[in-house]
């Protein structure tokens, strides 16, 4: 499987870490980072085919922004239909929580940029680990991939951001929400991983 996928654990704010994974055919390739400059160069080095993004895309419909002040809090809700939709996977929070608001507005201008170039979509770490049935996030990934023991949390969640994207190249994806408002993209449930991630690397 020759694809290039890049795995990008946001954060709301860039003075706290972000974790980016890269897969290239069979190799894992890892940094943190801070500056959406840095990681929109970083991105561009590697030049994927698909983008994975931890982070919501955009808002929910009848908001032109997340101000509990501004009049568009009185014609949109606190969630879109995308998470509305994949509760019975795993649960997410109102795009309306600071942390969240912080988290989208970040997401929405990131996204924005690398758009016109590369495939994006949005996906959630926690809710793919929990389809995944991962208990043990790190051990269970090495069953899959070869792992530096240094590996960060972020990172971590970056390759199952990655993981996200390898399913929906494999046409095995659930996806949730609506093209209007926003989609969010999830390994299809009933899909055995080691059939999709067939090219483990090691015994």
């Amino acid at each position: 499987m020759n694809i290039k996928i890049i795995g990008i654990d946001l954060s709301g704010k860039s003075e706290n870490p972000t974790g980016i994974c890269f897969l290239e055919g069979r190799d894992l390739k890892f940094s943190t980072l801070f500056e959406n400059n840095e990681i929109l160069s970083w991105i561009s080095k590697k030049n994927p085919t698909l983008v994975v993004i931890d982070a919501p895309l955009s808002l929910p419909k009848g908001r032109c922004c997340l101000s509990k002040d501004c009049s568009c809090s009185k014609k949109g809700g606190h969630f879109r239909a995308a998470e509305v939709e994949m509760r019975k996977y795993g649960r997410t929070l109102p795009l309306t929580f600071r942390g969240m608001r912080m988290l989208t507005e970040r997401g929405i201008q990131l996204s924005k940029k690398l758009r016109n170039k590369y495939t994006i979509l949005e996906s959630h770490p926690r809710t793919i680990q929990k389809i995944l049935g991962f208990s043990n996030l790190y051990e269970d990934l090495t069953n899959y991939f070869e792992l530096s023991r240094d590996i960060n949390e972020h990172e971590l969640d970056a390759v199952l951001l990655v993981i996200a994207g390898i399913f929906y190249v494999q046409k095995e994806f659930m996806e949730f929400g609506n093209a209007e408002e926003g989609t969010i993209v999830l390994p299809k449930k009933s899909c055995d991983l080691k059939d999709i991630l067939s090219f483990k690397t090691h015994p």
